[in-house]
């Protein structure tokens, strides 16, 4: 269903935005998985949020397709809603030190960060995302 009623107008609108020389990252929550090479095929540039409650594997799509996209997100937010340093540390250190290898990685949760996260705790997962692996 998706090649046949979605993918040509995905190309059709991603085509317009490359025109226009922008980049196109993708927003999708759930499990897209086995939508991602027809995605890819459209022309997508990034895919974000790769939600992990949903099945979604940030190091397997980089190992399927990190030379071809960037990936952005993919960090399961319930490591930050339990505002413990120890699971943070856990969850950006199994996953930053091998995305940030490639085509290109943009730290970010798997979805929105809810209020009970403390704002310190979200400080410390961007810096010690930073810490772990950034571009220059």
């Amino acid at each position: 269903m998706y090649r046949e009623l979605i993918k040509p107008a995905h190309t059709k609108t991603i085509n317009f935005a490359h025109g226009l020389g922008l980049p196109v990252v993708m927003h999708s929550c759930g499990f897209i998985e086995p939508l991602l090479p027809d995605m890819i095929d459209a022309g997508i540039d990034c895919l974000q949020v790769i939600e992990v409650k949903a099945g979604m594997d940030l190091l397997k799509l980089h190992r399927l397709y990190g030379e071809q996209i960037a990936l952005m997100g993919g960090i399961d937010v319930r490591a930050l809603y339990s505002n413990d340093r120890a699971v943070i540390d856990r969850e950006l250190e199994a996953k930053i030190p091998i995305v940030k290898q490639g085509f290109g990685y943009v730290l970010h949760s798997d979805h929105s960060i809810p209020a009970t996260v403390d704002f310190e705790t979200y400080a410390y997962f961007v810096q010690k995302g930073l810490e772990l692996g950034s571009y220059r």
